[in-house]
């Protein structure tokens, strides 16, 4: 099936029907902005835009042969509804606006654009992009997806498609992809071009009305192998602390049978008091600008979370404001300590998950988990605990014009920028190497030993 539909989609350019067909599922908005003078509103348009017009021409290649069997419906051809989050619910499920998602224990755990089946019933996700720099992320996530579907669909080799408006057949990304038989890469036309059919014509006001091809299926009515991500959740978790009484490797760890590859968090649980206390002087929490300090987090913050992201074996951190109905993201800063990401709204599942959480973290097993997680990412010796941060109101000020700015790391397969003069280092690499299909996140090797630059320096 890969190859038959990369031969039809050769050089593809849309016939003008089509390319109407695929602004039903547009908001009004983004249908006016497909013409924009703004580059930016007219980009994130054509990405749109682009993406339901790939659907759209499958849904009409689909109806004239066998080897595509069903088409999992999306966008206008999903039913209208609201989505209730809640714990307890795993599987494959159509989001509000139309979107195809896997869900594990009331979280998402992973999105895709296409979602299909071949006449032998195997299934084969696809991916849309119109920019390389949507490449962020995108090896080690149709990695986690290849597994997360062949689980569901208790399939050994899982089918990619990556479709792109833009050549990018030369990144590293796109030719590791190639190499392997069960992907397939198409490259189109520019959005420019192929959205040319449409100039001059009304776009604004045009029918949403819901396609009826025999093709297209429910994603609820999806046949899967049950699972309870929960289960998954609590074994791994069990896993890790053995793991770490245990002097075991990442390697050691990830091969037990007992740790689930679609597991991509765990979470630790709520800290006590002495384990705030621990966190906050011995490493430090920083928010924008703002060092955060014993008192201010016990005065402004309910609940003090720790997880561990796999495979990276990364600790996060959330923390929970009184007075707000969100958590705050807290990763691992590259000057030091811990630094504010993102929030995480109450819109989401993940977010009552961490409802539910507990204290029943103390100092000495949070020590662990941190000491395991900067063993086994950065291969680094365990020298015990660090310094004690300084009083920031004691701290020199910068100089101005110096010092460069910082970014987490983001590409997966980008190299580590640390030097390994070490055998440790080289086992490191090798470890998530072999995890994640050879590609992760730049390593944070300054978390656990936070400095007075952490204080003052903005990222």
């Amino acid at each position: 099936m890969l190859s038959w539909i990369t031969e039809q989609f050769t050089r593809y350019k849309p016939e003008r029907a089509v390319a109407v067909r695929a602004l039903r599922h547009m908001r009004s908005a983004d249908r006016k902005n497909l013409f924009s003078d703004d580059i930016m509103l007219m980009r994130t348009a054509e990405g749109y835009w682009f993406e339901y017009l790939i659907y759209e021409q499958l849904i009409r290649i689909a109806e004239q042969t066998k080897t595509i069997k069903k088409i999992v419906r999306k966008g206008s051809d999903v039913k209208k509804h609201k989505t209730k989050r809640q714990l307890g619910t795993n599987g494959i499920y159509s989001a509000d606006k139309g979107d195809i998602r896997v869900r594990g224990n009331g979280q998402d755990l992973a999105e895709v654009d296409l979602l299909l089946f071949d006449k032998d019933d195997r299934v084969v996700f696809c991916e849309i992009v119109t920019s390389p720099s949507d490449l962020k992320d995108l090896e080690a996530e149709i990695i986690y997806k290849k597994k997360l579907f062949g689980y569901l669909f208790s399939q050994d080799n899982v089918g990619f498609i990556l479709f792109s408006s833009v050549d990018i057949a030369n990144t590293q990304v796109v030719r590791r992809l190639r190499a392997d038989p069960d992907n397939a890469y198409i490259c189109t036309r520019e959005c420019e071009v192929m959205k040319s059919c449409l100039k001059g014509m009304r776009i604004m006001n045009l029918p949403t009305q819901q396609e009826n091809s025999p093709k297209l299926v429910r994603a609820e009515d999806l046949r899967t192998q049950l699972f309870d991500y929960k289960k998954l959740h609590d074994e791994a978790l069990s896993q890790l602390y053995f793991a770490q009484e245990h002097d075991l490797t990442a390697n050691q760890f990830f091969d037990n049978p007992s740790v689930s590859p679609l597991v991509k968090k765990v979470i630790c649980g709520g800290m006590y008091p002495s384990a705030i206390k621990n966190l906050v002087q011995n490493y430090g929490l920083r928010i924008k600008s703002e060092q955060l300090t014993v008192q201010k987090v016990m005065e402004d913050y309910s609940k003090v979370i720790m997880a561990v992201d796999f495979p990276e074996i990364e600790p996060v951190v959330y923390l929970k404001p009184r007075k707000q109905r969100q958590y705050l993201k807290m990763v691992p800063a590259s000057t030091g300590g811990f630094k504010y990401e993102r929030p995480t709204p109450p819109r989401v599942g993940f977010y009552l998950w961490l409802e539910t959480v507990k204290p029943g973290l103390g100092s000495e097993r949070m020590e662990s988990v941190l000491n395991y997680c900067a063993s086994e990412l950065t291969a680094f010796p365990k020298t015990g605990r660090p310094e004690r941060l300084p009083d920031p109101e004691n701290l020199p000020k910068p100089k101005k014009g110096k010092g460069k700015k910082r970014s987490r790391g983001n590409v997966a397969g980008t190299a580590n920028n640390q030097k390994s003069g070490c055998e440790t280092q080289k086992s490191a690499e090798q470890i998530h190497n072999k995890i994640s299909g050879g590609h992760r996140k730049k390593s944070r090797k300054n978390w656990q030993k936070p400095h007075s630059a952490v204080l003052n320096k903005q990222e």
